[in-house]
């Protein structure tokens, strides 16, 4: 079973749908969380300006702490579907492709696809590549004229755990994607 864009939009049709999804992640359902500071048990309610949870006592919880949206200004929802996008392309997704899905600047799309590179390779489990490893710049299309493809060295080792994660998780696709936002 494939899980495809109208899915995906019915799942998480907002921001605080996203949110509630990170705070169950993180720490269970809202109605059974018990308060580190007072202990009372699934007392917390959504802050309206925050994307936060706050009990009665007045103590919050920030589920984006520690995770790659926690000082980002970009919408959940923008978030969430770009790892859509990285789950659910054969090849990746370049910065470009992420400015024009998403609608924000290239900058803000670099950064999106950067911390998902690398939020891809933490979560994969494995001890990642050892020994020398050698990898060589590409030219697509033939002798030097076509597409020249470089990665810089200080950037390597993201896009190599980008292609890890999708290496591992190649004979079950259609679990990457609930497998990347489970980790949270």
């Amino acid at each position: 079973m494939t899980y495809n864009v109208l899915e995906f939009m019915k799942q998480f049709p907002d921001d605080d749908t996203c949110l509630e999804h990170l705070f169950v992640t993180r720490f269970g359902n809202v109605g059974e969380v018990a308060c580190p500071k007072c202990g009372e048990i699934g007392k917390f309610k959504r802050l309206r300006k925050l994307p936060a949870y706050t009990c009665n006592c007045g103590h919050h919880i920030h589920p984006m702490k520690d995770t790659p949206f926690e000082r980002s200004t970009t919408p959940l929802q923008k978030w969430f579907y770009a790892i859509y996008l990285f789950t659910t392309s054969r090849h990746g997704v370049s910065a470009k492709e992420l400015q024009r899905q998403l609608g924000v600047t290239y900058k803000t799309a670099w950064r999106i696809g950067h911390e998902i590179r690398k939020y891809m390779s933490m979560i994969d489990g494995d001890n990642g590549l050892s020994g020398t490893v050698e990898v060589d710049e590409t030219y697509i299309g033939g002798k030097r004229k076509g597409t020249h493809i470089h990665v810089s060295g200080k950037h390597m080792a993201k896009y190599l755990g980008e292609f890890e994660y999708r290496y591992n998780m190649r004979k079950t696709p259609e679990l990457m994607f609930f497998r990347l936002l489970a980790s949270f």
